[in-house]
């Protein structure tokens, strides 16, 4: 595992030179540990709003809830994310780390949360794939 994959903070010191290729020290900035709540404003009927959003880790790391903040048993990556309505925000919330996903329970979630909507293809696809996964963790 290189340095920069690590979520902890970053030492200059901890790095061996020889295990990571020079390009990758030069170019590479460390990733950070980070909260990972982000608050976006959105018009709404005329009035401002503020969405508060919780963002999940990388690969490997527990799905979070994006609107509850609250941590599921599921790992980002693993075949169990397919239960979840996931949305990546390309916006820049992030600019460390690149985009933030969002995990929702259903496509219904989301829409509340975002104050958006979402086509009834794309609803029921997501049912029909989550059909086909619930027995298996759920």
């Amino acid at each position: 595992m290189y340095a920069y994959d690590q979520e902890e903070d970053f030492n200059e010191g901890s790095i061996d030179s020889g295990s990571v290729p020079s390009n990758l020290l030069k170019n590479k900035q460390p990733r950070l540990k980070v909260n990972r709540c982000y608050t976006i404003h959105r018009i709404v009927n005329g009035k401002t709003i503020a969405i508060k959003m919780h963002g999940s880790g990388d690969y490997g790391s527990y799905i979070k809830n994006a609107v509850t903040g609250a941590y599921t048993n599921h790992r980002v990556g693993s075949e169990a994310e397919y239960l979840y309505f996931t949305v990546a925000n390309c916006t820049g919330l992030d600019k460390m780390n690149g985009p933030v996903h969002l995990y929702y329970d259903t496509p219904s979630q989301y829409e509340r949360h975002q104050f958006t909507t979402v086509d009834q293809d794309t609803k029921d696809a997501w049912l029909k794939r989550v059909n086909l996964l619930k027995d298996k963790y759920m």
